[in-house]
């Protein structure tokens, strides 16, 4: 099959890894893949990039004030590449938004023989989208509504999607389950090896939690480092990754880092081939989640990449997150308002050795058996299969 994948993303960015690494796992089955997003760098110029059945195009895009521009020329571009490229499925990631949704449109009435799946892998609707002025909320309100019944099939990364497509009428046969897996393998470093090769501090005990943006849980989570601190003396925490917060947030961060004494390390954004590397020389690691619906709806990319690691996880879990560290047994879990108890369960992960060997071998198994990029993109090809019947 020739295949379009639509995507807002820049480039190593949220979505892009859920389609990059599907799209990367049906080129391995033997389809062809085109995947259009933002170009990661500011440009208005486009870049084609082919490799082993995949081809991804970047497209123009511009940052104004901390923000990503040009969504509305990436809709020409996608709406051109619907129209006139020889497809036989597209599939639209985070469908709801107008650079998304117009092409589909577009494809639904000027195109009857391209096969449409829709995928949410992000609450907009009640989400992201209040984050916007109420006529774009409403506009993409319209499209959460409406566009899910002109679809063949629609995938989703957890059960409140999957649920929002239900809402908008599409009935079950045509709703799959399409998680997130790991975009990173383990490193063969042992934790010490680790260490040496990043330059963090041997021997200590060390928590480390990746994420380049932070919101109100970051101060649950530095509060659990704290309980956590007062159990296991010289425990460090480090944060991995860009670490975008807030002039306000970066005030409030400033008695912690006192107290800490430099036990706190920010260590900024690392090359991604760097990366398991650092998530090797930890302890445990830290996913801080927020109570709300959009943490609830989602499934963090890192999430994978942490179970892969082979490192024990400790979260305030909610949502989809919560559901598989119970049900498998994976992680420790902390109920998601309760810092003491988060503090609690970050101490249990470094001190409980046999539960410890527990978890990452109930991990281990659930990376091998269900969140890999390969059994997702067969569930996947029979997706596409059940839009062209």
């Amino acid at each position: 099959m020739d295949i379009l994948f639509l995507n807002h993303n820049v480039e190593n960015y949220g979505t892009y890894f859920r389609c990059h690494h599907l799209a990367r796992g049906l080129a391995r089955r033997g389809h062809t893949v085109t995947l259009l997003c933002a170009n990661r760098e500011d440009t208005l110029a486009t870049t084609k990039r082919v490799d082993n059945g995949l081809t991804t195009v970047l497209l123009p895009k511009y940052k104004l004030r901390g923000f990503h521009t040009l969504h509305t020329l990436r809709m020409l571009y996608n709406t051109a590449y619907t129209l006139f490229g020889s497809y036989d499925v597209l599939h639209t990631f985070a469908f709801p938004l107008h650079p998304m949704a117009v092409p589909t449109l577009a494809a639904r009435y000027l195109r009857p023989g391209l096969k449409l799946v829709l995928d949410h892998d992000d609450l907009w609707k009640g989400g992201f989208a209040n984050q916007h002025p109420g006529p774009y909320q409403r506009l993409v309100g319209w499209f959460n509504d409406n566009l899910p019944r002109m679809a063949r099939q629609c995938t989703a990364a957890s059960s409140m999607l999957m649920d929002s497509f239900r809402a908008a009428g599409v009935p079950d046969s045509r709703i799959h389950y399409i998680p997130n897996c790991p975009t990173m393998a383990r490193s063969p470093l042992s934790r010490d090896a680790a260490r040496a090769v990043t330059g963090l501090p041997a021997g200590a005990p060390l928590v480390l939690s990746m994420g380049h943006t932070y919101t109100e849980s970051l101060f649950l989570l530095l509060d659990a480092y704290e309980r956590a601190r007062s159990i296991v003396p010289g425990l460090k925490l480090a944060f991995l990754g860009k670490m975008h917060i807030p002039a306000s947030f970066e005030e409030r961060l400033k008695p912690y880092l006192a107290r800490a004494g430099g036990d706190i390390i920010r260590l900024g954004e690392k090359p991604p081939a760097d990366v398991p590397a650092y998530l090797a020389a930890s302890d445990a690691l830290l996913l801080p989640m927020d109570d709300d619906p959009i943490e609830k709806a989602r499934f963090p990319i890192r999430f994978g990449d942490y179970l892969a690691s082979g490192v024990p996880i400790v979260s305030n879990a909610v949502g989809e997150i919560e559901r598989f560290l119970t049900e498998h047994d994976c992680g420790y879990v902390a109920p998601v308002t309760d810092a003491a108890a988060f503090g609690d369960r970050i101490a249990e992960a470094l001190t409980d050795t046999a539960r410890r060997e527990a978890i990452q071998a109930n991990a281990a198994r659930l990376i091998e058996t269900e969140l890999n990029w390969d059994a997702v993109a067969a569930k996947l090809e029979k997706i596409y299969e059940k839009a062209r019947a």
